[in-house]
């Protein structure tokens, strides 16, 4: 069987996303947020990781700290363990973030029965490791999730899915944006634009294709080359939006459902 290591080495080296993947790794610190119930455990896993060259961003002990921590800190991976203080377990835990956010998550847990791991296995997690476990395991199990995660995001597209942020490619790098800091996206050609208030980014996507896989709410199509934010819109008339410097087009396909938007606000 082969080694955690093994493994990073093999997604590494196996596509053309090895140089991204390898600036990834290099120019960001993977930020991991420490679900755990054991205080002196949790230090100690977080001593580990820091030695590590990785980001903390948190620490959780229960549930509700786990899902509120989670959606506030936007971690890169979700370190769990499975028994937890109060009524929900980890796995319970897991299914509720996963209402509203995707992080690949690590299962850490003393029990290894076979009912626990086939519940933990109906969250998709990116590793089981079983207590106690070996610290380079530990390492080597968060590398592979957030190597194997982006590798997906970007195989796919040079946008994921979206839900509250997305890496966007700026340069020799990415960047994590959040959703409502951007602005609008528009068309330009067989590319997309997505712009914020400090920078723009382009996309190897069309715009048709990308509003296919955009499901968050605030965004709205209104011109064949338009997609907005909705609560950046500063103003409108009966042709155009305004967002800041931009004035925006709005086509009349889009002007019924777009005015029963505006008129509420």
């Amino acid at each position: 069987m082969s080694t955690f290591k093994e493994e990073l080495r093999f997604v590494r080296s196996s596509s053309a996303l090895n140089a991204h993947l390898t600036r990834l790794l290099r120019h960001m610190n993977i930020k991991v947020l420490i679900v755990e119930d054991n205080p002196i455990t949790a230090q100690d896993i977080e001593e580990i990781l820091i030695e590590n060259g990785m980001e903390v961003v948190g620490i959780a002990r229960t549930a509700n700290q786990a899902i509120n921590k989670s959606r506030a800190l936007q971690p890169d991976i979700l370190l769990m363990d499975i028994k937890l203080d109060g009524e929900k377990d980890g796995i319970a835990t897991v299914h509720d973030i996963y209402k509203t956010d995707y992080f690949p998550v690590i299962y850490l847990t003393a029990n290894t029965d076979r009912e626990h791991v086939e519940k933990a296995y109906a969250t998709s997690p990116a590793a089981f490791l079983s207590k106690p476990f070996d610290h380079k395991d530990l390492i080597h199990a968060i590398e592979l999730a957030f190597v194997n995660h982006y590798k997906s995001v970007f195989e796919t597209s040079d946008i994921p899915e979206m839900n509250r942020s997305v890496f966007l490619k700026n340069g020799d790098k990415y960047e994590k944006i959040m959703l409502e800091d951007i602005q609008l996206i528009n068309a330009d050609g067989s590319y997309c634009k997505v712009i914020t208030q400090k920078q723009s980014y382009s996309l190897s996507i069309n715009l048709q294709n990308l509003s296919k896989k955009i499901t968050n709410p605030l965004f709205f199509r209104v011109h064949r080359s338009h997609i907005v934010n909705l609560k950046w819109i500063s103003g409108f008339d009966n042709q155009h939006i305004f967002i800041d410097k931009h004035v925006i087009p709005y086509s009349k396909n889009y002007r019924e459902d777009l005015m029963k938007y505006l008129h509420k606000l």
